[in-house]
């Protein structure tokens, strides 16, 4: 089963040295290495038995070329925008889905940016809601809560480290 995620790293940047080759001699090779401004983020496409060996092996593989991995895409707070481009679901979609125009009328409620006017959901709500619904394959639901624990975990080490 290939797993489709995102992990968000530290510790490099555009102009960092062999950058994406200790990367893929890593075990990365498996991930397309993009950035936003300077912040470098991985988007996998692995192969394995479950949602969380996929993510905790390109974890480990990430920390073996000597990055942090910061965050999991999958584990976090998304606008619609977002969530609609995570689910390949059209945004006007989801939009009605929160409205209850459409859908049994219970989709997850916003959890940041209601005074901003951006709201943002946390998205392994989303994506559970999408798997029970029959609208998105139960795969995005595996991912999600495997992001969650991975992203536990992850918060854990490093608290651990300042310590």
């Amino acid at each position: 089963m290939n797993y489709q995620f995102t992990l968000v790293l530290s510790g490099a940047s555009p102009d960092t040295p062999d950058f994406e080759d200790k990367l893929c001699e890593a075990g990365c090779d498996d991930a397309l290495v993009c950035f936003c401004g300077n912040t470098p983020y991985l988007e996998f496409d692995r192969a394995a038995d479950s949602a969380t060996k996929a993510i905790s092996s390109a974890i480990e593989a990430v920390q073996s070329a000597g990055y942090r991995v910061v965050s999991i895409e999958q584990a976090g707070f998304v606008t619609l925008t977002a969530a609609a481009k995570l689910a390949d679901i059209n945004k006007q979609t989801l939009n009605n889905y929160t409205k209850g125009i459409r859908g049994p009328g219970d989709f997850p409620s916003p959890r940041y940016g209601l005074q901003s006017g951006t709201p943002l959901y946390y998205w392994p709500e989303v994506a559970c809601w999408l798997v029970e619904q029959g609208k998105v394959e139960a795969v995005m639901g595996e991912i999600a809560e495997a992001a969650v624990a991975s992203s536990s975990k992850l918060e854990q080490d490093a608290q651990a480290v300042t310590l």
